[in-house]
């Protein structure tokens, strides 16, 4: 599978959270209701849903739902058993019907009635329009999942409380050559939402000296009252072994801080920053070295390695993201990606990678049993390379006409013994005696 599949999914339930919408060719007017509105009024609002002529027939079924928000910000409906929020809307929502069908071409305009009594109070009252598919039976009919409409109402002349905790500021794994992620977890404690907030850390060592910050972006979606929400930032600062402090502070879109909370971590081992994204243009007729900015990671081409010009580009890889390994194998901090050669090299490459503490953890402190590793697309497998070791540069390197996934990792029981397609017999005798 195409590793960039999961990331062009994942970006589509995005959308389909933060800009509830249509799927396939659904179009939907009025995917949001957000408005300001007084106690004892009543409102309505329209939803139009289309489909194309090109589409196939569907049965739709529209209802309300409770509004609920995950840890990770998105929307989520809740039934009415876990609909317990004193800031619900669901029970001021009535619609004027509750299923359609829908015919190519044809559109269909549902109205929602919103009646908030006199003493609604204060603050806002939240809720989700759904459309989704009625029960399948027989025959073709088209699809549109769930298409949520978030209703977000805020009362007039309310007193509107802004306010939020943090209850837990989380440093994670330290492992060198790996994302140093900081989750800090707050809850709006306030009556009303809340849009655009920004999680903003800064990590002091011992000395109270700043080594550096990180910030979010202001958040895309509404934090809802008594909900729960995480912000991550990552560490771009390489650490020396020591303790250190971490400073959390969210706040408004204004600046406004709605709270701010410290704690500490200790960092045991050197901690390198994972190698940023870098690219180079390789040509047929130079030699060309593809480098991490830091030194750590680079592939030496030979003059002839390609036949035409190629963008190659070297990019980090999570080590939770990494395709599954040996079980009888461990993955260790340095994880990257060489991304642009679409075949095999007409010459090898030589790839050089200074291994880190979290790479000899995963070996016993061992270097001897660490290896380069590339997982090979096309057979969904990886290949641990016949690795040189040099003690005095801490360094691993192997020859490759290939490129793809990588990691240091420990050597396995079964290594291949050869590289590519090149070397006969010779090289394969010569290989099975170093790897034996």
């Amino acid at each position: 599978m195409n590793r960039f599949y999961p990331l062009v999914l994942m970006a589509f339930l995005m959308i389909m959270v933060i800009c509830p919408g249509p799927v396939s060719a659904i179009n939907v007017v009025g995917a949001k209701y957000m408005e300001t509105v007084n106690a004892g009024d009543t409102v309505t609002h329209t939803i139009t849903v289309s489909t194309k002529a090109t589409d196939p027939s569907a049965d739709i079924v529209i209802d309300t739902w409770g509004f609920g928000q995950t840890a990770g910000k998105s929307y989520s409906t809740l039934s009415a058993s876990e609909d317990t929020s004193p800031y619900s809307a669901r029970k001021f929502i009535t619609l004027d019907t509750a299923s359609f069908h829908l015919n190519p071409g044809e559109s269909k305009t549902i109205t929602a009635t919103i009646a908030l009594p006199g003493n609604v109070g204060d603050g806002g009252r939240y809720a989700i329009i759904s459309l989704h598919n009625a029960p399948s039976g027989e025959g073709t009919t088209g699809y549109i999942t769930a298409i949520s409409v978030p209703v977000m109402i805020t009362i007039a002349k309310s007193n509107r409380v802004q306010t939020g905790t943090i209850s837990e500021v989380k440093v994670g794994e330290i492992v060198s050559g790996q994302p140093l992620k900081i989750t800090t977890s707050l809850q709006n404690t306030g009556n009303v939402h809340y849009y655009q907030t920004r999680n903003t850390v800064t990590v002091s060592d011992s000395g109270e000296n700043v080594i550096g910050t990180a910030s979010t972006a202001p958040s895309v979606y509404a934090i809802i009252p008594t909900y729960t929400v995480n912000y991550d930032v990552t560490l771009d600062k390489s650490l020396s072994p020591g303790t250190y402090g971490v400073k959390s502070e969210v706040s408004l879109e204004d600046g406004t801080l709605l709270d701010s909370k410290t704690t500490t971590f200790d960092v045991k081992g050197s901690y390198l920053v994972p190698s940023q994204e870098t690219s180079i243009i390789l040509t047929p007729q130079n030699p060309a070295v593809l480098a991490s900015a830091d030194g750590r990671i680079s592939v030496s081409f030979p003059a002839g390695a390609s036949i035409n010009d190629l963008t190659v580009t070297l990019k980090p890889v999570s080590q939770d993201a990494l395709p599954t390994i040996m079980t009888d194998a461990k993955a260790g901090g340095t994880c990257f990606e060489i991304d642009g050669l679409s075949g095999i090299l007409s010459k090898d490459a030589t790839i050089s990678v200074k291994y880190s503490d979290a790479d000899l953890a995963v070996a016993g402190g061992d270097a001897s049993k660490l290896v380069l590793a590339r997982y090979d697309q096309s057979d969904r497998k990886w290949t641990q390379l016949q690795t040189n070791l040099n003690r005095d540069t801490t360094t691993l390197s192997a020859t490759t006409n290939r490129f793809s996934t990588w990691a240091v990792m420990t050597a396995t029981s079964q290594r291949s013994p050869t590289e590519g397609q090149q070397g006969g017999i010779l090289e394969y005798i010569l290989s099975f005696l170093h790897w034996g």
